[in-house]
C-alpha cells in the first residue's frame, strides 16, 4: 500500500446540501442504525442502502492517506460509483433475494447487532444489488487523489467482473457552496470553439480516459485568472495539450504540444 499520500482537506465553512432521499441527512452509519426503530416497512429500501453507502464510505475513511479527507467527499464517491437499485426495476429473482436480505437484516439491526457483522454485510450488499449488475464496480482507495488541494479530487472506479477502470472528478464550487461530480473531457456539443482550436493544432489528438490528468489553478494575483483550473490530460512527450475551465462546463483550449516540439500558446488575447 502507498502510504505516501497525503491529503489535507481542511473542514471547511461551507455547509454542504449533502444526500438524498429519507436519510440523507444523516452521515454517520451508527448514528443511522440506532434509528431503525422509527424506520417504517415502506421506508427501508432508502434506509438500507443509505446504510450501506454510509459503511462503504467509513471504509475509506479507515485508509491512512485518506484519513483527513472530509466524509462527505467520500460519501459522494461511493454513491456515484454504487447508484441506488429501486426495487421495482428488479426482476422476480431480484426482489425475492431483496425479500429475503431485508429479513435478515431487519432481525440484525433489531437487535443492533451491526458491528463488525460480515453476514449482515453479505446481507446488505445482496439487498442493494440482488442482480450482482451495479455493486461489482468499487472505489480503488488507492487511486483517491487530490489533484487541487480542498478543491477537486480524482477517484478511480474498478468493476470487479470485468476488470474496467473509470475515472470520476469532484469539485468543490466553493461561489455556490456546492460539490458537483463532473467531466474534464468537454462536451463536443457545448464546446464546439474548443474543438474547432485542437482540430486546427492537432487534428488527430484523442483523449486518454484512462490517465489521471494534471490539474493547476489560475494565478492568485490575476482576477481574471484566479478562478480557472488548467488542465493536462497526461504528461508525455506526445501531442499533448493544456485546457481551462472555471466551470466544467465551458473549456478553452490554451496550449498545444505536438510530438517532439515545444508548447506553444494558442489562446486568443482579451480584447
Amino acid at each position: 500500500m502507498k502510504r505516501n499520500i497525503t491529503i489535507f482537506f481542511a473542514l471547511l465553512s461551507i455547509t454542504f446540501a449533502f444526500g438524498q432521499g429519507k436519510y440523507g441527512k444523516y452521515l454517520n452509519s451508527k448514528k443511522l442504525a440506532l434509528t431503525y426503530k422509527s424506520v417504517k416497512p415502506g421506508d427501508k429500501e432508502d434506509y438500507y442502502q443509505q446504510y450501506y453507502w454510509l459503511v462503504k464510505a467509513e471504509q475509506l475513511k479507515t485508509y491512512p492517506h485518506l484519513k483527513d479527507v472530509k466524509p462527505v467527499v467520500l460519501y459522494e464517491f461511493v454513491k456515484k460509483v454504487n447508484p441506488q437499485n429501486p426495487t421495482k426495476k428488479l426482476d422476480d429473482r431480484g426482489k425475492e433475494l431483496r425479500n429475503t436480505a431485508e429479513l435478515s437484516l431487519d432481525q440484525y439491526f433489531k437487535n443492533k447487532n451491526f458491528q463488525n457483522n460480515a453476514v449482515l454485510m453479505y446481507n446488505l450488499e445482496t439487498y442493494v444489488d440482488p442482480s450482482q449488475g451495479e455493486y461489482f464496480t468499487k472505489v480503488d482507495p488507492e487511486k483517491i487523489k487530490e489533484l487541487v488541494p480542498k478543491e477537486f479530487f480524482g477517484f478511480a472506479s474498478l468493476n470487479k467482473k470485468t476488470g474496467a477502470e473509470q475515472n470520476y472528478y469532484l469539485w468543490i464550487d466553493k461561489k455556490k457552496d456546492d460539490y458537483k461530480i463532473v467531466s474534464i473531457i468537454p462536451n463536443e456539443k457545448d464546446n464546439k470553439q474548443f474543438y474547432a482550436s485542437l482540430k486546427q493544432y492537432l487534428p488527430k489528438y484523442k483523449f486518454q480516459e484512462k490517465y489521471m490528468p494534471t490539474v493547476k489553478k489560475g494565478t492568485k494575483a490575476d482576477k481574471t485568472d484566479k478562478d480557472f483550473y488548467y488542465i493536462m490530460p497526461f504528461e508525455q512527450n506526445v501531442d499533448n495539450i493544456e485546457y481551462k475551465t472555471d466551470d466544467f462546463e465551458n473549456f478553452t483550449l490554451s496550449q498545444v504540444k505536438r510530438t517532439g516540439e515545444a508548447w506553444i500558446g494558442v489562446e486568443k488575447p482579451k480584447k
